[in-house]
This record gives structure tokens, C-alpha cells and sequence, in this order.
């Protein structure tokens, strides 16, 4: 999911943010000198295209002066929220609300044993710990505190138990590097920790993968995780890594030689399905749907001999690493433009381009996701990305859909191995809580119990829809709404609006109580599913990459203004949240129509693309997804879809939070840095231009609680704040 669900806040008390504070932005304006920073024009001519960059001093992060701007930007920010008494209400609020969530659990991991890890915050020491559950009716059984590690630091942020359950990969975030991770194995029989620390690793990218005797596992390997280097990040490869062996040694299993080719800057990371597994496939994964694979035996990989062969090529549109061989025979979820399909060929003689089709999805309701298991195979389909259904096919391939418990709007499936039938689900919804529920031998869901959901007084009066919204080319664009059902429309409504819309990624629905209580209290909250995205399968996505990107941001202006001219809100009651890639669709909508938005909110995102695929140290297969500045006909869209590089002079801008992070191993700090930049230089209004940084996670932001509550009690009172009344 998109959102990160950091914790679960119930918001059942009295409103604390009336119309007293509502219009603080206005009565106070936001009065202060910008801190200067040099501007420098310097222009690039390629492909005889001139790309002109007004502050090129800004990609130089060692620089003393530059280091001191980003800290009196922050400043800045940090101070108007200090003074904003919308943000002190908000804090108030949601630090009291955070502890109604009696159980805070997270990471849960099952494997073929059946036997449970997880974490569990404690409230009196502030972080999570591991616990064990042999099976659910188990006894709970403390394994790991992290505070009594005296050498780590840092949370836990990874778990993989091996298949036989008496050993477990634990992952903590050591330092400010995201790609200097440090992954520990916890002996569970023994309860001690063993020598084996295994260090650059991101399991992000490429995590534990245990041998199927559970001896050891393969992980991925970053030679280069500084980000300062032209290394960074390049000519990973997978080690095997045996239990006792020192991990100094690093025995390459899979990576780019003479037997395979894989870029330097892909990763060639593998995937062990089940502990039967005679076959071990490996990936030439990049930030695309559809990767390289090749294939080479169990035997050959334990004896460090293996005999890698071509497997499928990424035009085989095999998707992701979404595919188990069961027997003799590979199942998988291949692209299609009609929706996807699940289908399937033999190991010995694999022909793609030949395939037996198992189930078929829709444009407007594509299969999205697929396990296997001994005897069956599920997926489901998301139908507009919102509203999920469930299959199962059995050995006859007999087709059965699924009853859920509820009208959902997300799914994925945990749990599941070739080895044994039992399987689960995760559902979840706009306003249906996330719950977990185990799938029996004849369909029926069953809930699983070990999270328990809390309460949530005045929700279930919380209700949603989705309308489709005619775009600039005619083209249907689905939009979803939550709010109040005895909401009264009328052009006075606030809408907090989240968008995203690229990687083909669903904005599917999320059921977070921080944002439901924008509706609980009468506003709007709006997800437009534009295209980039995968609400309308794999063709949307195309539809919103590269030289096409436009779509994005035109099926958001279509959105928001057919909010507008159907009377639910009026410009200057609409708030633009996004994050990461989404900062693309949601920066250039902001720039072609600043009059509709009353506030623009951007989380960790990327908003100078075009900079980040001319870098010289840059090391991402981004340019997959936006084009690039080596190919003469993709450099163009590049340039069209820069925020940074189409900000208009002179022009009034609404009021804007860009939040980046110090530490992105994804997007340099200078993404969001010259964008901000040069909008305080140009902008032709009062409202507030503001870059608040997090010096302290990276691309993804902190699982601490306290530091969740005050990212979002600043999102949320910037939008507030800054309503034009």
C-alpha cells in the first residue's frame, strides 16, 4: 500500500480544531525572508533540446553553504509550526488517541511450520519486540528486545524465519545509510543471537531467502553504499550465505558473468518459494512490472555450482516475482492488455509465447495478485483498483470464487507454501479496518484473531463511493470519495485529496483513522485513480509513463474540477497531498492550475526528474518509468513532466509543504531543494512556501509512533491552516 500504516489512531473525541482555528493562514499571514541561496543559470543543450537549471549549486550537498540553507529552510518550517496553534491542537489530539490502539502489532510472518513471528510495541520502553507463537493457540513467547543488544541500534525493521522455524533473520536500520542495513540470525531453540550479521544489504530490494534445509539463505549484495560515489547502489549481486561461514567471504550465486547479463544497475536478486523447492529462479529486477528470469537447479545453487539458463525475458510479461513452480510446472501471473492472466508452462520446455491459460482478468477489473499452494491456486481481481475479489482453482482447475467478509478494497495474501494448503488474507477498506483471516479447505474465511482491532466510535457512519470522471481526452478517470453519509454537499466542503499514479501501482483503499477523521468531522477526503497507476491494468499504467505522463496530471485537474462544478467544494477549500513518484502528477497539475489547490502537501517526492536522470551518480532504473535523457524521443516528455523545470514565473502559487528526507536513498535531498528554491524566488503570492526535512529516515519515513503523530499532525494542519475562506 502506499500509505505507510505506521500505527493505528482512533479519533472518537470531541473535535479539537473548530472554526476558530480554521482560518489561522489568513488572519496571519505568513510573513518571513525566505533564506537566499545563489542562483546560477546553467543551461544543458541535448538532443538539441535546452534544459535551463537556475540552481545547480544545490546538487552539491558538501558544499558548507548549501548544507546551511537546507538547515535555515528547515528552520523555517520548523518555526511556523511551532507558532501554528492548529498543529498544537492536532499534537494534543493525536498523542492522547494513539494509546486507545491497545495492540500494536506488526511484521507478522508465518511459515510452512505455521509457527508465528511478530512484533509488538511495548509502551513503557517505546519499541518493538519480537515475539513467537508456536501456532495461534499457542503461548506467547518472548525472543528478541532490542534494547538488550548493546551494539544495535535502531529499530527492527525485517523478519524472515527460516522454513524449519528454528531460526529467524532479523533486520535492523543501523545508521543513516537505507543500503547499510544490518541483518542479524537469531537462534530460536538456543535464544541467542549468532555471529552471522550479514551488512550491505537492503531487504527493501533483496531480502533473506532461506535454503530450503534452512542452512543458510541468499540475500543481496551492495558493494557501493555510499551514496556519494558513482557506485552507489550499482553491481549488486546475491551471495549464499551458510550458517557459521564468515560473511566477509560473500560467495556470488547470481549476478552479472559471463552466463548472465544483467545492468549494472538492476539487481539481480532470487526467490526460494518453499522448503521442497527443487528449482531456484533468479531476477533481473528493476522498478518495471516485468523482469529478465533465469532458472538453475536446488542441487547446483547448495554445491555453489550453479548452471544458470534463460528462463523468460521481461517481454514475456512475467510479472514481478509472482510465480511458484509446483512438480513440474511454473504458475504464474503474466501481463496482458486485456487484464492479466493467470497461466502456466512446463520447467523442462517453457514456451511463453505458447502458454496454458488458467483464469482471465479485465481492463476494468485485472487480476492483481496470485499464490500458490499444494493443492490450489488463488488470486484476486481489483475491479477500479477498489473493490477486490477472491478465486480459487483446484488441481482440475475448477474455478471457484470466493466470499469475503466484507466489501474490500485491498488484498494480499500471507502464508501460503506448495508444501501444504492453509492460506491467508489481509483485507482491508475506506472505512473496513484491516483484518486478517485464514482460508479453510472449503472457501471460508475464517479470522485469524491475533491482531484485534479496536473500536472506532462514529466510523461506521463513514461511507464511500467511486464516480468516474470524464478527462481531458474523454477517457473515464475513476475518483473515490469518503465522508459523513449525513454530509449536506456544498461548495464550502474541504477535500483533502491524495494522489499518485505511476509504477503502476493501485491507490487502493486504506483504512487509517488519521485520515478518516477529515470526513468524521464533515470534510472530504478524495483519491483519484489517474492514470500510472494499475486501477485499469497494465494499459493505464502505460498510459501515464513517459512521453504519456501527461494524462496524470490532466486526469487530476479533471478530477478536481469536476468536484467543483458538481458542487461538493469550490477552489481554495482543496488540499493536494502526495508521495514520492506522485509528486510528478501532483507538481505539474499544481503548475498548470494553481487557482484550483488552497494547499500543496508533498511527502518524500520526486519532483525534478529530469535532474535525477542526468546525474552522473545516479543509480536507478526510474528512467524505465519516465524516460531518458539518452534516448531523443523520451528526453522530451522528460522535460515536460519536471515540476522544477515548469514552475511559471509570476504566478500565484498555493500555499506549500515539501517534506523531504536527509537520508533518501531514492531521491537526493537537492530534488526537493531546487524545486522549493526557486518557487520562493518566483512566487507571486503571500502564502506559505515551506521545505520541512527529515534529517533522520530515509525513503520511507519512521515506524516511531511520536514521530508519526507529528508528521501528520504538520500535514494535516497545513491543510487546515491554509483553506481560503
Amino acid at each position: 500500500m502506499l500509505i505507510m500504516k505506521r500505527t493505528t489512531v482512533i479519533l472518537s473525541i470531541i473535535f479539537l480544531l473548530g472554526n476558530d482555528f480554521s482560518s489561522w493562514g489568513q488572519q496571519e499571514k505568513f510573513i518571513s525572508k525566505y533564506p537566499e541561496v545563489q542562483e546560477q543559470e546553467k543551461t544543458e543543450i541535448i538532443f538539441d533540446k535546452k534544459v535551463k537549471d537556475n540552481f545547480p549549486v544545490l546538487n552539491d550537498l558538501e558544499n558548507v553553504e548549501v548544507r546551511e540553507w537546507f538547515a535555515a529552510q528547515d528552520s523555517l518550517a520548523e518555526k511556523y509550526f511551532s507558532d501554528n496553534p492548529i498543529m498544537k491542537a492536532y499534537l494534543k489530539r493525536f498523542t492522547e488517541l494513539q494509546d486507545i490502539q491497545k495492540e500494536r502489532i506488526s511484521l507478522i510472518k508465518v511459515n510452512e511450520q505455521g509457527n508465528y513471528f511478530y512484533l509488538k510495541y511495548n509502551d513503557s520502553t517505546k519499541i518493538d519486540k519480537l515475539f513467537y507463537k508456536q501456532d495461534l493457540s499457542a503461548a506467547e513467547v518472548e525472543l528478541l528486545d532490542p534494547a538488550a543488544i548493546p551494539e544495535q541500534v535502531g529499530d527492527i525493521t525485517y523478519l524472515s524465519p527460516s522454513f524449519d522455524g528454528k531460526k529467524i533473520a532479523v533486520g535492523f536500520k543501523v545508521n543513516e545509510e537505507d543500503f547499510d542495513s544490518q541483518v542479524i540470525i537469531l537462534d530460536i531453540e538456543n535464544t541467542k543471537i549468532l555471529k552471522d550479521k550479514i551488512n550491505h544489504i537492503n531487504p527493501d530490494f533483496g531480502g533473506i531467502e532461506w535454503l530450503p534445509d534452512s542452512s543458510g539463505f541468499i540475500y543481496l549484495y551492495f558493494p557501493v553504499v555510499d551514496r556519494s560515489s558513482p557506485g552507489y547502489k550499482k553491481d549488486s549481486y546475491s551471495v549464499i550465505h551458510f550458517l557459521g561461514q564468515d560473511p566477509e567471504e560473500r560467495n556470488r550465486i547470481f549476478g552479472n558473468n559471463e552466463n548472465v547479463s544483467i545492468p549494472a544497475d538492476y539487481y539481480p536478486k532470487v526467490k526460494i518459494g518453499s522448503s521442497i523447492d527443487d528449482y531456484l529462479i533468479g531476477y533481473s529486477a528493476t522498478s518495471n512490472d516485468y523482469y529478465d528470469g533465469y532458472i538453475a537447479s536446488m542441487e547446483g545453487i547448495l554445491n555453489r555450482k550453479p548452471v544458470w539458463k534463460p528462463f523468460f525475458k521481461a517481454n514475456d510479461k512475467v510479472f514481478f516475482t509472482e510465480g511458484e513452480v509446483r512438480n513440474n510446472e511454473f504458475i504464474f501471473r503474466q501481463g496482458t492488455d486485456q487484464g492479466n492472466r493467470i497461466a502456466k508452462v512446463e520447467i523442462k520446455d517453457p514456451h511463453f509465447n505458447n502458454v496454458t491459460v488458467l483464469a482471465e482478468g479485465t481492463q476494468d477489473n485485472p487480476i492483481t495478485r496470485l499464490e500458490v499452494t499444494k493443492d490450489n491456486i488463488y488470486f484476486s481481481r481489483s475491479k477500479f483498483g477498489v473493490e477486490v475479489s477472491v478465486f480459487s482453482l483446484n488441481r482440475n482447475e475448477e474455478l471457484k470464487e470466493l466470499e469475503t467478509p466484507f466489501k474490500a478494497g485491498f488484498l494480499s495474501f500471507f502464508g501460503a507454501s506448495i508444501t501444504e494448503n492453509s492460506i491467508g488474507v489481509e483485507l482491508d477498506g475506506w472505512t473496513s479496518d484491516y483484518t486478517r483471516y485464514l482460508i479453510n479447505d472449503r472457501g471460508v474465511f475464517q479470522e485469524e484473531g491475533l491482531k484485534k482491532n479496536a473500536d472506532y466510535p462514529g466510523f461506521d457512519k463513514l461511507v464511500s463511493e467511486q464516480i468516474m470522471i470524464s478527462s481531458h481526452d474523454g477517457i473515464e478517470v475513476p475518483l473515490s470519495l469518503v465522508y459523513h453519509k449525513d454530509l449536506e454537499m456544498d461548495v464550502e466542503k474541504e477535500v483533502f485529496m491524495y494522489v499518485y499514479g505511476a509504477y503502476g501501482e493501485s491507490l487502493s483503499p486504506f483504512f487509517y483513522p488519521i485520515f478518516l477523521d477529515w470526513a468524521l468531522q464533515g470534510g472530504i477526503l478524495a483519491f483519484p485513480h489517474v492514470r500510472g497507476g494499475g486501477e485499469k491494468g497494465k494499459d493505464w499504467h502505460i498510459q501515464g509513463m513517459k512521453n504519456l505522463k501527461y494524462n496524470s496530471w490532466k486526469d487530476l485537474i479533471a478530477c478536481t474540477e469536476e468536484l467543483i462544478d458538481r458542487g461538493f467544494t469550490r477552489e481554495g477549500l482543496i488540499s493536494l497531498y502526495t508521495v514520492s513518484a506522485g509528486g510528478i502528477a501532483a507538481g505539474m497539475a499544481v503548475n498548470e492550475r494553481p487557482d484550483l489547490y488552497a494547499s500543496f502537501i508533498a511527502e518524500v517526492p520526486r519532483l525534478h526528474p529530469f535532474g535525477l536522470e542526468a546525474a552522473s551518480t545516479t543509480s536507478s532504473t526510474s528512467y524505465l518509468e519516465y524516460g531518458s535523457v539518452r534516448d531523443s524521443l523520451e528526453i522530451q516528455g522528460l522535460i515536460n513532466m519536471d515540476p522544477y523545470l515548469n514552475i511559471r514565473p509570476h504566478q500565484s502559487y498555493p500555499a506549500i509543504l515539501v517534506m523531504p528526507s536527509y537520508n533518501d536513498d531514492r531521491i537526493p535531498l537537492w530534488d526537493s531543494g531546487k524545486y522549493i528554491a526557486k518557487i520562493q524566488k518566483i512566487n507571486g503570492g503571500e502564502n506559505p512556501i515551506l521545505m520541512d526535512i527529515d534529517f533522520v529516515s530515509g525513503h520511507g519515513t519512521s515506524n516511531a509512533y511520536d514521530e508519526t503523530v507529528e508528521l501528520y499532525s504538520k500535514i494535516f494542519s497545513f491543510a487546515k491552516s491554509n483553506m481560503k475562506y
